[in-house]
């Protein structure tokens, strides 16, 4: 199916969505935005700014427009990308990559490719490779957590991450035996397309919290919605 996306900043944002909010619509809460649909085809799928308050499930948009203020311009926060064997956490203020870490374990078995954590499942507990592979996960989220534990990282309330989610259960893990509250941070998941845990992909991703975006299915819907607002940095 092809799809057009349009972005656009969250103080651009406001008028579309009041007008939109007339529609008889009504938003997801895992999906932070609704989606619209007809005879089982996706017509368009709005994501909300994820600075924005999250939904109710099922709430309608103009509810949910009235109860929320929306001059939220929060002045840093914390970006997070995990995936095995590679991690990357910045720190953004007043829109710009301040601070960043870049983290490499050996978590992956070369041959079958699997990670450590899928692997110590099943065979392989008691050879070298595999006791190596424990202690670079064990140190992988260890790091990962002492980081966020540092300044300006803990200054921040929000944390936006991408990553599996089983990888977000074992971080879970490693913060209860370290006795590191995660709670302290507002865990917002970014829902874009990540090419890796990088340097790069951070500095591409700092602004993101920021935008609505807006992916159209069908271009006639394009004549029933309200002017786009135009897409700027």
């Amino acid at each position: 199916m092809s799809s057009r996306l349009f972005k656009f900043r969250m103080e651009d944002s406001l008028d579309f969505f009041k007008e939109l909010s007339e529609k008889d619509l009504f938003l997801e809460r895992d999906k932070h935005g609704l989606t619209c649909s007809e005879s089982g085809n996706i017509r368009y799928a709005l994501r909300l700014p994820l600075f924005y308050p999250r939904p109710e499930e099922n709430q309608p948009f103009w509810k949910y427009l009235d109860e929320n203020g929306f001059d939220i311009y929060p002045e840093n926060w914390n970006l997070l990308l995990m995936e095995a064997g590679r991690a990357a956490v910045g720190h953004i203020a007043d829109g710009k990559l301040v601070k960043h870490k870049n983290i490499r374990k050996y978590m992956v078995r070369k041959k079958q490719g699997k990670a450590q954590l899928t692997h110590l499942k099943s065979k392989g507990k008691s050879r070298y490779g595999s006791r190596l592979r424990l202690q670079e996960t064990i140190s992988y989220f260890d790091e990962i957590l002492e980081k966020l534990d540092d300044e300006p990282y803990e200054i921040s309330k929000y944390v936006f991450y991408h990553c599996p989610v089983r990888l977000k259960a074992f971080l879970a893990e490693a913060a209860e035996d370290n006795d590191f509250d995660l709670s302290r941070y507002v865990w917002v998941k970014l829902g874009v397309s990540v090419k890796e845990a990088s340097f790069d992909e951070l500095k591409r991703l700092i602004l993101e919290p920021f935008y609505t975006r807006l992916t159209v299915f069908d271009d006639s819907a394009l004549e029933e919605l309200p002017p786009i607002p135009a897409y700027r940095k």
